[in-house]
């Protein structure tokens, strides 16, 4: 039997771990047939799982390695301008994607759930590009085909790409300008009407499998259920490697974010965030997620010993 795409989902991050980090690696670990690779100048020798890797760096190593292989000066004042360098990833870490069929970007402020029965090898077959938000290419997980013209785009479309990453402020090219590229390429491919250069023009579009994985509660786009911002669901269960919640009976879920659970800054109807401000969160360690850890408003606690 053919073995699945191989994917690597890359992570620089600098600073300091969240206190949820734990039951975040536990959740990596259970998806052995990922990898995952960090960039950190956080220690890292007690995480052990076979499928993560880290490279061990200073925020400027990183931004000098950036600097090396862009061909233009990185500053980073701050990790979070590193987002703005997320479509670069192909050509910054093409040493490391090497040899894997797909590479990814994602975030920590998540636990992930059973992430190849949503990536499935059919889809990953048939699809070039994924993204978690059917408007965006969510900051919060991207995929990408290891090809030449997905670690290129950047180059070849943008003409003022150097300005962004020199900007002190965050652009926000890793989500609606990346898509865009990606939209305005296959659009301006797709012209021709004579038959055979319209089947060429095709075959060099980028095939886009952008789906709304529901990911992130409290936001302004409908829910299942068509609720939206603070109505949206707040209980949650991790159990078994698989997530869910207290109002989508029957529904897994390919990974949680804790965004709006964590700061109110992307709340839009106002509803402060009822993590931000406590000292603590998390209440779990990862021998509690065999038998399961629920996630609400009031943090993170062994499956049966909080309620929402």
């Amino acid at each position: 039997m053919k073995s699945p795409p191989t994917i690597l989902i890359l992570y620089p991050y600098f600073g300091s771990f969240p206190e949820w980090f734990d039951l975040f690696h536990e959740t990596l670990l259970r998806n052995a047939d990922v990898d995952f690779l960090f960039f950190t100048d956080i220690e890292f020798d007690r995480y052990t799982a076979p499928n993560v890797q880290h490279r061990s760096m200073t925020l400027s190593e990183y931004a000098q390695l950036c600097s090396q292989k862009l061909g233009i000066n990185v500053v980073l004042e701050n990790s979070y301008k590193i987002c703005d360098l997320r479509p670069f990833f192909g050509r910054i870490h093409a040493d490391e994607i090497t040899g894997y069929d797909f590479y990814g970007y994602g975030d920590v402020d998540l636990i992930w759930g059973d992430l190849r029965s949503f990536y499935t090898p059919n889809l990953l077959k048939k699809f070039d590009v994924f993204s978690t938000h059917s408007d965006v290419l969510s900051g919060h997980f991207s995929l990408f085909r290891n090809t030449i013209a997905n670690r290129n785009l950047m180059f070849n479309v943008v003409e003022d790409f150097e300005e962004k990453i020199h900007s002190i402020k965050h652009c926000g090219t890793d989500e609606k300008l990346f898509l865009d590229l990606y939209i305005w390429t296959n659009s301006s491919l797709a012209g021709s009407k004579i038959p055979i250069w319209k089947w060429f023009r095709k075959k060099q579009q980028f095939r886009l499998f952008l789906q709304e994985q529901y990911t992130t509660p409290f936001i302004p786009k409908p829910w299942l259920d068509g609720s939206i911002n603070s109505n949206q669901p707040e209980c949650w269960v991790y159990k078994n490697g698989q997530i869910t919640n207290q109002r989508d009976v029957g529904r897994q879920f390919m990974y949680l974010h804790f965004m709006n659970f964590k700061s109110a800054a992307h709340r839009a109807d106002g509803t402060p965030a009822p993590w931000q401000g406590r000292d603590r969160i998390c209440f779990a360690s990862p021998s509690d997620m065999e038998k399961g850890i629920s996630i609400g408003p009031n943090g993170i606690y062994p499956l049966g010993e909080e309620e929402c």
